[in-house]
């Protein structure tokens, strides 16, 4: 390939005195370490190898964008490098050149073996027979895929079919695997020209005149390639790509739609988490506030009941003291005067009969503080129980909300282990089996206590219906024993929801003369009690905090209580008072009857109306005495 034979002259005058300036010595290429330099450009210090200095120098001359003189300079450069001796002939240990060709247009529609093919032929004698990873070694620069030596009939031969792959990479290293050869003068043509002849290794691309001979190197070619231009690959790619393309974005689609089912349902299950954890904080408030006053009332009450029965001790020994001297004195007054002997005795007769009758109180106050320390106790006993079973319930709610959010977490890691992109390997398929068995183990688990919690739930139930039942009995007694009561006892029944009638006589005391405000009191009062049982006036509105039902209050705005309001505050209060322990008591909307507590205005404890009912029954009791 003569570079100096452009078709400009002024290039060819300014190559011609360079070329006799380098062969004169003036112009040095080579330093004194043995490296080569480009004595043209403008980075003079960089060092190449003699095969890089003539590449460097083919492709300056090659460029379109430079000056003549530059483009001559490096001609003429080329053309010296390329009169020296060859430092790396086949057998040298030195690498061949890669270059990287542009595909000229003409090339196109030409039919190529593929994958990309080279040929070599007229290999030495140190490369004949041998492995072909030598030859694969000795051309890494152009990086061959594989090696394929040519036999022929079972037999060796001085040939080889280098293949460079199926992209364009490997087009590119085949095309300069062809330009390596052509550059040193043993090109196809040359081959073809020797006729055979010659020691130096021949090189060139695999075409369709390659592919359709005859002969061992063209039937290998039909072995393992097919012919193909460069148009029909890049069409071949082109829809390949397409497809893929396709492929992809409708997996990607998927995978985005999945990625936001995911994403709205951790953001549920998020809102769910942080709700159950208001609850759990709310019902461990509520339930050390009950602790803390069941433990204050426990405390008063039992304090209560010890001061009473000293008081009682300390009044019955007074009264026997009493008794005792009185009967000291009757002994004397017996000696002093016989006379009245009768009467003393009748005296003594009374006296001891009212000591007999002191005696048989004191037992029956030894016999009621008997069962009221039993009361107590047993009352002790299943407030323990109680407040064992609520710490139980506890304890397994916090298990259980641990369990389950163990469980979400596992259901999670798993999820996401499964949608991993890619084979599953084994690492993967067991650490999947891992999790779904403590996925299981977990589930069970949460199932066992659930069943546990069930129980649980049931024996308070049950609790809770006799305590409710004993409640009602004893309201029943205690209406018995004490009639009608009134705020003026400290323990007594009161009717839950029922109206203030003075409520609404004050109100009827400023607006109508005397006589007729008690009436109109009166039916005012029933009218609003109808009212309040009517079912269809639903005066309450519902607070909402996330989503869920925090409490129920009056309506402010309610029409009918606005109009109450506005004639008397004090009505308005009592309405309101009433709806509010319907609301509280059972939800309906009759009054109903309930252990009160007037002095501190609560409901009263089971101790406390216990503690009543006996009062009440010792009363009856001194009263029939009395009677006899």
């Amino acid at each position: 390939m003569d570079y100096t034979s452009d078709g400009d002259s002024e290039v060819e005058a300014y190559g011609a005195s360079t070329f006799e300036l380098l062969l004169s010595g003036n112009l040095k290429v080579m330093s004194e370490e043995g490296m080569y330099r480009c004595p043209f450009c403008s980075h003079k210090g960089k060092e190449y190898s003699l095969d890089d200095l003539l590449q460097h120098a083919l492709g300056v001359g090659a460029a379109c964008d430079l000056q003549a003189k530059e483009k001559a300079d490096h001609h003429a450069l080329a053309k010296y490098l390329k009169s020296k001796p060859a430092e790396s002939s086949f057998g040298s240990l030195s690498q061949p050149m890669l270059t990287d060709l542009q595909v000229p247009q003409h090339t196109r529609d030409e039919q190529f073996v593929w994958p990309w093919m080279g040929i070599l032929v007229n290999m030495p004698n140190e490369f004949f027979g041998k492995s072909a990873n030598r030859l694969k070694e000795h051309f890494s620069s152009f990086h061959p895929v594989k090696v394929h030596p040519v036999y022929n009939r079972g037999s060796p031969t001085r040939d080889a079919v280098v293949e460079f792959g199926k992209d364009w990479s490997g087009f590119r290293n085949a095309r300069a695997f062809e330009s390596h050869f052509t550059m040193k003068g043993y090109s196809k043509k040359c081959w073809k020209e020797m006729k055979c002849g010659g020691t130096e290794p021949v090189g060139w691309m695999a075409r369709a005149d390659d592919y359709n001979s005859l002969g061992a190197i063209g039937e290998l070619l039909r072995k393992i390639g097919d012919l193909k231009t460069l148009s029909d690959i890049e069409n071949d790619g082109t829809n390949k790509s397409d497809k893929l393309m396709a492929n992809l974005a409708c997996q990607v689609k998927e995978k985005e739609m999945h990625l936001e089912k995911l994403e709205s349902e951790c953001n549920n299950r998020s809102a769910l988490l942080d709700t159950l954890m208001q609850k759990r904080e709310q019902l461990e408030q509520s339930y050390t506030r009950e602790i803390l006053k069941m433990r204050q009332l426990s405390q008063q009450n039992k304090q209560r009941v010890v001061d009473e029965n000293r008081k009682l001790r300390s009044d019955l020994q007074g009264m026997m003291d009493e008794l005792c001297t009185r009967n000291k004195h009757i002994e004397e007054l017996s000696a002093q005067s016989e006379c009245n002997s009768r009467e003393l005795e009748l005296e003594k007769q009374k006296n001891a009969l009212k000591a007999n009758h002191l005696r048989l109180a004191a037992v029956e106050q030894q016999k009621a503080d008997e069962n009221v320390n039993k009361i107590m106790e047993r009352q002790k006993r299943e407030k323990k129980a109680v407040l064992g079973q609520l710490l139980r319930l506890r304890t397994q709610s916090e298990k259980k909300l641990n369990l389950e959010l163990d469980i979400k977490h596992l259901m999670g890691k798993l999820q996401v282990m499964e949608l991993k992109p890619g084979d599953e390997d084994s690492e993967s398929s067991k650490r999947i089996d891992e999790l779904k068995e403590e996925l299981s183990e977990k589930i069970t688990e949460m199932n066992d206590m659930e069943s546990f919690n069930q129980s649980l739930i049931t024996k308070e139930s049950k609790n809770s219906d006799e305590l409710r039942e004993a409640r009602e009995v004893l309201i029943d007694a205690l209406q018995g024993l004490s009639g009608t009561t009134s705020s003026q006892t400290q323990i007594g029944i009161k009717r839950m929801g029922e109206l203030d009638p003075k409520a609404f006589l004050n109100m009827c005391k400023r607006k109508f003369a005397a006589e007729d405000a008690e009436a109109e009191s009166a039916i005012l009062c029933s009218k609003w009690q109808n009212e309040i049982k009517n079912p269809e006036w639903n005066p309450f509105k519902v607070i909402m905090v996330n989503g869920n039902v925090l409490d129920e209050v009056i309506r402010e705005d309610d029409k009918k209580l606005q109009e109450l309001k506005e004639h008397s505050e004090e009505a308005y209060a009592a309405v309101t008072k009433a709806l509010t322990e319907l609301k509280e008591g059972n939800g309906r909307r009759e009054p109903f009857p309930e252990l009160w507590n007037y002095k501190e205005g609560r409901k009263a404890q089971m101790m406390e109306a216990v503690r009543h009912a006996l009062e009440l029954w010792k009363a009856s009791k001194a009263k029939g005495k009395k009677r006899r």
